[in-house]
């Protein structure tokens, strides 16, 4: 199978979960992620408004908000395919963007260096690996980036992924029942 198929696939399969497994899932991950931030201390958190599909990342926006932790979220220039990170203050001032993505608002303030950025994905391996959307926005943005990168799945999204050279792996995987710390398993340990 190639990339197209596997992810068509994954999210076939994500769109098949019953609103309350998925509800159930999100709970499970939302502890996982909150067990592994505890004693951390981030100023500012990067992570996607989400699709439907994907896990909802609403409840964990707040929670940082709620902390007093700068949120902010991506906006893309599909022409040059750059993506810049703005902060969002509130649900009211998110819009679509021509592809009908959540997006922030680009007159609030900017930051690609946010201390904590969670990267999205469709297909994880354990080494931290991740198939994407096929836009290659996040293995640019990771190119230059300098924080911490963790990855929010479903269990049912780890598997094996097609790896290509320009391809930049995050520092650990959460799902409802594991927290991996990726970067360990890798053979050159970076």
């Amino acid at each position: 199978m190639n990339k197209k198929e596997l992810r068509n696939q994954m999210i076939s399969k994500l769109q098949g979960f019953s609103p309350s497994e998925k509800l159930g899932k999100e709970s499970s991950l939302y502890r996982n992620l909150y067990d592994f931030l505890e004693g951390k201390s981030y100023e500012t958190v990067g992570l996607v408004l989400s699709m439907s599909h994907e896990l909802d990342t609403w409840p964990i926006i707040d929670h940082f908000i709620d902390q007093g932790v700068k949120v902010y979220g991506p906006k893309c220039t599909y022409t040059t395919k750059a993506m810049d990170f703005y902060e969002i203050k509130s649900r009211d001032e998110i819009t679509k963007d021509e592809k009908n993505i959540l997006i922030p608002d680009s007159s609030n303030e900017q930051n690609n260096q946010v201390d904590l950025l969670l990267v999205p994905g469709l297909i994880f391996n354990e080494e931290g690996y991740r198939t994407g959307y096929g836009g290659g926005f996040y293995d640019r943005f990771l190119e230059n980036f300098k924080g911490e990168t963790v990855s929010l799945l479903f269990d049912e999204q780890l598997g094996q992924v097609i790896t290509e050279s320009h391809d930049l792996p995050v520092d650990t995987l959460i799902t409802p029942t594991q927290i991996i710390i990726a970067k360990e398993n890798r053979t050159n340990g970076k």
